[in-house]
């Protein structure tokens, strides 16, 4: 009778055990889950972001151009970014 009570303290135990493995395990793969979609959303939103600073700051540009050619400076001068005083 001893010993059916000890191997089920130890299967009980056994129990706990994986299920504290299997606690940590799936703890784990929600982490690592966690950072395969933060790289993945890094890798496939800045590249837009970037391209969306680049383009704001071409039509800036060609804004500041066209305000320095109605003012009278010439193009080629306008397109070099000089600043009027």
């Amino acid at each position: 009778m001893s010993d059916h009570k000890d191997s089920q303290d130890l299967l009980g135990q056994q129990a706990l055990r994986v299920q504290s493995v299997a606690l940590d395990l799936s703890d784990q793969l929600v982490r690592l889950a966690l950072a395969a979609q933060t790289a993945w959303l890094d890798l496939w939103v800045l590249p837009g972001l970037r391209a969306i600073e680049d383009l704001q700051a071409r039509q800036a540009q060609q804004a500041r151009t066209a305000r320095l050619v109605r003012r009278g400076i010439p193009a080629p001068l306008a397109r070099q970014g000089l600043r009027v005083l």
